[in-house]
């Protein structure tokens, strides 16, 4: 970026990213057959979709002092995700668990918008 890491770690807060994830219609969403959640079916209320709507799911990088020192010494991006998952960073494919635990999304629809 050409932002030199002392003046980019003395004034970095924080970073969110964040994807939307498809909303399984409740009117025809039935249990999965591995048992991991819900799937999509499609009906009339949906427009034979299997879904309606979008929600988010989120990853907040929190610079922290021992994140703002690894950004100083010009740290990789692999080693500052390890650091922000060491103090309890959760990815988005983690935040985004909790829908399908609660049935909000599928599995497949988390794994499309997170494959990265």
């Amino acid at each position: 970026m050409g932002v030199e890491p002392f003046l980019l770690a003395s004034s970095l807060l924080g970073v969110l990213a964040q994807r939307l994830v498809r909303q399984l219609c409740p009117a025809c969403k039935v249990p999965s057959p591995d048992g991991q959640g819900f799937v999509p079916v499609g009906c009339p209320a949906c427009n034979h979709t299997g879904y309606t709507g979008r929600t988010g799911v989120f990853e907040l990088f929190e610079v922290d002092d021992g994140l703002r020192a690894a950004i100083h010494a010009r740290a990789s991006e692999a080693e500052l995700r390890r650091l922000a998952q060491a103090t309890g960073m959760r990815n988005m494919r983690q935040d985004g668990q909790r829908y399908i635990d609660t049935s909000i999304t599928s599995l497949a629809e988390l794994l499309r918008v997170t494959r990265d």
